[in-house]
């Protein structure tokens, strides 16, 4: 009786190709997702770079150097979107061979009294909506070394085809997106009001802009690791782990290397400013922004008291961006 639907089932024991239509932007890229989870960095990559420069067996993240096989880096809504496709294949199948059972069984004459039919009637297939790309991205790559092109929101440390670090190459279109982000802060707020609420809004604008101070802080740390470790006599030097976290003692290691320090590119008013964002980026990542006393001694900063929660403001994010124009300018003309 079920001699159509046997068949569909066995061949759906072993392994089924379903063909995906990939979803691209405007420009050609396809979306991407760090597969770690500790990451989850979404970024883009040209579709002709991807089919012809990424390798099956290897893709890094471009923000943590993740490196998993090709098949991993689906972001959350194509995963979806390919689940459903498979459950819409599958469902298809079952119900054709169904209705070719039923229609078997219904052509055979009986002369009983009692007659019996058969009939399918599926259920609503679920619709496999196309994952929609990700909001416009805000920063554009390509690799110096293979020549990837890819797109990240926010900073980006490696090249997805080889893991190249390209720190130096990408750091002023950090604060060159960030300076940005800054000037849009108006139209980011009433857009975000908008959507949801007021309340909504100044959450969101709030955390964009603890984001960027925390996203140049850290992309000037490896900037400026990824430049001293050019210089020739850098290999000399006793580098302690994370020593370019630490402004001052950063600061210590170019002047014995170079015999110019970040105090000497930057004036003191300059230098106080930056090692108060230092301070801060330390105090959003491990303290949630909440003030101690410890932050108040290492930034020697009296706007605020214990206890109290960092504001970051737009003309603050944009001095930085200043301060760090100067600074990575001195320092990546050091030898």
């Amino acid at each position: 009786m079920f001699r159509d639907l046997r068949r569909e089932l066995q061949k759906l024991e072993g392994s089924i190709s379903i063909p995906v239509e990939i979803e691209l932007d405007d420009k050609g890229y396809i979306d991407r997702s760090c597969p770690s989870e500790d990451c989850g960095t979404q970024f883009k990559i040209l579709c002709g770079d991807w089919t012809n420069l990424v390798r099956e067996e290897i893709v890094f993240c471009p923000l943590c150097r993740h490196a998993a096989d090709c098949t991993k880096w689906n972001t959350t809504e194509q995963s979806d979107y390919h689940r459903k496709l498979a459950t819409s294949h599958i469902r298809n199948s079952i119900g054709n061979a169904l209705r070719r059972d039923a229609r078997r069984f219904n052509s055979k004459k009986s002369d009983s009294f009692i007659k019996v039919s058969m009939s399918y009637r599926p259920n609503p297939t679920p619709l496999a909506m196309p994952a929609t790309a990700t909001d416009v991205m805000t920063q554009d790559f390509q690799c110096t070394e293979c020549s990837c092109r890819y797109t990240s929101i926010g900073t980006a440390f490696f090249c997805p085809a080889c893991g190249y670090n390209n720190i130096i190459d990408t750091f002023s279109k950090t604060l060159e997106t960030v300076q940005k982000t800054v000037e849009a802060i108006a139209t980011l707020r009433q857009t975000l009001a908008e959507f949801q609420d007021e309340n909504f809004a100044e959450d969101s604008v709030r955390h964009i802009l603890e984001n960027g101070l925390c996203k140049i802080v850290a992309s000037f740390q490896k900037y400026a690791e990824s430049c001293f470790m050019r210089l020739p006599n850098s290999e000399q030097s006793n580098l302690r782990r994370n020593v370019f976290q630490r402004l001052d003692e950063s600061n210590l290691l170019w002047k014995e290397a170079t015999s110019i320090g970040y105090s000497d590119i930057l004036n003191d008013a300059q230098y106080l400013t930056l090692n108060t964002f230092f301070q801060q980026r330390h105090l959003l990542e491990h303290q949630d922004g909440i003030v101690d006393q410890q932050y108040i001694e290492r930034a020697k900063d009296q706007r605020f008291s214990i206890g109290q929660r960092l504001v970051v403001s737009g003309s603050s994010i944009s001095e930085l961006v200043s301060i760090m124009e100067r600074l990575s300018e001195g320092i990546s003309n050091l030898e």
